[in-house]
This record gives structure tokens, sequence and C-alpha cells, in this order.
């Protein structure tokens, strides 16, 4: 699980960075880990890799902890931007509490480098029964329906303001989320709906599947039809009107 948290060391300082959220409450990572380190370190100038690296892995507590450390060599450009367009891509599971903040990064597969480029073909025409097609949902069609209709009478609310989605779809893409690891942005995509919603109905259908005691497991493979969404939300992003903002 990533977290946007950075740690910065120095020879005349050594600390950890959080939002400015966490910084104003307890945090169990600060406290368990870092002050024992801080101890360990007992203002030993930081001048070297080694020494910092050292510092940190020799950290340990009376209750049992145990740190592991290692210095990436490895070099890494400067100055990437990323597109809108990829970080919509990204799997992201977001938590309940501060979604924006909080959220565990699924790995991909990296595709294969192909020796030549060929010519490209056209793209094949869009079609939404796509995203229902039982490789990516995990049960077939029929079993689609029948979950909506035992989820329909506790979520299909009708008082408020209308939802943009249909609850078949809200089901659907609920399904998508938990199976293949799709993020609120790329849903929000091939939904044609936006980012705060779908993240709320995302949410909402979650508390639902867990009050009926149903569970979705994910996919342990890449569905080969997920390309052709990827495909889809490159596509639809790369439209002005339809360009997504990201929280990173």
């Amino acid at each position: 699980m990533l977290h946007r948290s950075r740690s910065i060391a120095s020879s005349n300082s050594s600390y950890i960075e959080f939002p400015s959220a966490f910084r104003t409450h307890w945090n169990k990572i600060e406290h368990r880990l870092f002050s024992h380190v801080t101890m360990n370190w007992r203002g030993r100038p930081l001048t070297s890799h080694e020494v910092i690296v050292q510092s940190i892995a020799a950290t340990t507590t009376r209750t049992g902890l145990h740190v592991s450390a290692a210095l990436d060599t490895n070099t890494y450009p400067t100055g990437v931007r990323i597109a809108d367009a990829e970080m919509a891509a990204l799997p992201l599971t977001r938590h309940t509490f501060h979604g924006d903040w909080n959220y565990a990064l699924h790995p991909q597969p990296r595709p294969a480098v192909p020796a030549a480029r060929a010519p490209r073909a056209p793209a094949p025409q869009w079609d939404q029964a796509l995203l229902s097609d039982p490789t990516l949902t995990g049960m077939s069609r029929q079993q689609l329906g029948d979950l909506t209709r035992t989820l329909i009478p506790d979520g299909d609310a009708r008082r408020g303001r209308p939802p943009r989605l249909a609850f078949p779809e809200q089901v659907l893409a609920t399904v998508l989320h938990l199976r293949i690891a799709l993020a609120a942005e790329p849903l929000a995509v091939l939904f044609g709906s936006s980012r705060t919603a779908m993240h709320r109905t995302i949410l909402k259908n979650r508390k639902l599947l867990e009050a009926h005691g149903i569970a979705i497991p994910p996919a342990t493979t890449p569905p080969a039809v997920l390309a052709a969404l990827q495909a889809r939300v490159l596509a639809q992003t790369g439209e002005p009107y339809n360009k997504i903002k990201t929280t990173c």
C-alpha cells in the first residue's frame, strides 16, 4: 500500500512529513515507529546513506519491533509529467475514510515491448455491453441480474435527487470496482458519471453488499477484455469536456 508521505534526512535533521490532516492527529506509525528510530539515532550526524539505513534498520523495542531498511540505488528521471488519463487508469481502491488521501495501489503487469511497430489497426467500436462481460464481473449476466434484484429493495432509494446512474449500473460499477480494482475515476468515464458521484455509489453499495453477506472475490489475473476498457478511458479523457481532475 502506498501512502502520500515522504521522509527527509540530512546531516542536521531527520523527520517525517505527513499531509496536514495527519499532522494534527495521533498517527500510529509516527508514534510507534519513528519515535524509536529517533531514540536509536540519538542525534548522530547523518553523514552518509549507509549511516541513515543502519540507524533505521538497527531499531528494536522490548515489545518485539523489528525494522527493515535498504537503500534504493536505482536512478529515476526527474521532471516526468503524468497525464490525467494515465492517473485515471491507475488501479486504485480508495478507503472509506478520506479516499482522496487513503488508498491502495494494486500492481499491474507490465506489457511486453514489441520488437517493431506494426501498422495500428483501427480501434473497434465501443460496446457498453462489454462492461458486463462475465470475464470482468466473474459471473454470468443472469447471475448479475439476480444480484441486482437481491439488492434493489434496500439500495434503489427513490427519495431525494435522482441518481445519475440507474441502480443496475450502480451495482455493475461496484462489482467491477471489487472484481478488477477499477477506481472511481475510470468507472466515472466508462459509465458517463462524475468521479464524486461514482465514489459515493461505490461506498454505498459496498456497505449494501456487506449487509447482505455478499462477497465479490477479486480476479486472480487481469481479464483480456480489460484492455478495451483502458482504451475507452484513454480515448474519452482526451476530450476537453471529459477531462478528469486527479487528487495527486
